[in-house]
Formats: structure tokens, C-alpha cells, sequence
């Protein structure tokens, strides 16, 4: 009895020095100078495409089971960037660029009365909009199953600099970044890894100069 009490409280205090110093801990940001956006999050890339300007609202799936739903911020054509995390990754959610925040919206999770059990999950999720100079985009936190907890660390009204800190998600899984298209180009590819804050993930296009 005393070896099982002494294995529980082991593998208790193992994962309480893990949660503190690794999955709380923040990487020091050596944020890229210029004119560029940063990764929003750390992780891996899973998906970036292009949104018609004709698409009002999104569905955005979470992995193998799970979704969300999001309107986009105007009527022209938008960027999705996916970002997944796992447990190692540093889950503080940063700015990818200057702006101001104009919304914070927050929605937990439910369970929909659909035919399939991916459908039928609608993950918590926390809605960043943002004033760029680019126009309004979008930074979404989405929340695992399990831990279904989004944190903001700002307010509306906050005018914040690339590579500043949004909020955290505690044991979550994905961020989604929209951002107005024109002008830019991706400058990561589908399974590469990001760090947030500091990954450059796109670039401005030159503009043409007039003749």
C-alpha cells in the first residue's frame, strides 16, 4: 500500500514540475524585423488556404473529432492559417502583427444533434479581432476536449506590437489565423514547425511600381 501511495504522489509531483516548467514556459521572442507576419503560435503547420471573398462563415475542423464555426471579419478574400499544438509546445497565443484589438469573443464548447461524432463536437473557442494595417483578421484559440479553457491576457481597446502577448490556452490544441490576402504570401509550408512570435509565416508581396 505504501509503494502505491508513494508511485501516485510520484507521478502527481512529476506532472505538476511539468505542467509549471514546460508546458507553461514562454519562448523568449526574437521577433523578426520588417515587414512580415509572425506565427501566432508554436506548433506545426497543418493547413493554410486561401477563403473566397464570396464565404461569409467558415467551419474550421479540430483535429480528428471536432470543429468550430467563425464569421469572417468582411467580404474579401482571406488567408487560413492552421496551426496545431501538442503538449510540449508553448501555448502562449501572441500577436502576429501591430494592431488594436476591436473584439474579444469567447464560446464553450458543445455537443450538436448531428449524424457523426466529429460533427457533433464544437470545440470552446476564443475569438481575437484585430485592426491591422491590412484590415480587420482574426487570431482563434481553440480548446481540446479535456481542458476547455481560453485565456485572454488583454482588452478591447489594446493597441499591441508584433510578437506581444494575447493570451494562453491551458492544455489546448490548435490556433487558426485569418488575415486579409492581398499583398501577402506564405512563407511556410504544410508540416513545418513555427515558434510563436518569432516564426515568420508570411511575407508582403512588392508592389508594382508605377510607370
Amino acid at each position: 500500500m505504501c509503494e502505491f501511495v508513494a508511485a501516485v504522489a510520484y507521478i502527481i509531483v512529476a506532472f505538476l514540475l511539468f505542467y509549471k516548467f514546460v508546458f507553461l514556459r514562454d519562448n523568449k521572442n526574437r521577433i523578426p524585423a520588417g515587414q512580415n507576419i509572425v506565427s501566432p503560435v508554436s506548433g506545426r503547420v497543418i493547413n493554410i488556404q486561401k477563403i473566397s471573398p464570396s464565404k461569409t462563415n467558415i467551419k474550421i475542423k479540430k483535429g480528428f473529432f471536432g470543429q468550430i464555426k467563425t464569421k469572417l471579419p468582411a467580404k474579401e478574400e482571406y488567408f487560413l492559417l492552421n496551426i496545431f499544438m501538442n503538449v510540449h509546445d508553448v501555448h502562449f497565443t501572441k500577436m502576429p502583427l501591430a494592431g488594436e484589438v476591436v473584439e474579444i469573443r469567447r464560446r464553450a464548447g458543445k455537443f450538436l444533434a448531428v449524424k457523426t461524432i466529429e460533427a457533433a463536437i464544437e470545440n470552446e473557442k476564443q475569438e481575437f479581432v484585430i485592426r491591422t494595417q491590412l484590415g480587420l483578421a482574426k487570431v482563434i484559440q481553440i480548446a481540446g476536449l479535456l481542458a476547455r479553457r481560453c485565456v485572454s491576457f488583454v482588452k478591447v481597446g489594446d493597441c499591441l506590437d508584433k510578437g506581444a502577448k494575447l493570451g494562453q490556452i491551458l492544455l489546448g490544441s490548435q490556433v487558426a489565423f485569418i488575415i486579409p490576402s492581398k499583398k501577402l504570401k506564405p512563407s511556410v509550408s504544410v508540416g513545418e514547425k513555427v515558434s510563436a512570435g518569432e516564426s515568420i509565416v508570411f511575407t508582403f508581396t512588392r508592389l508594382r511600381r508605377k510607370k
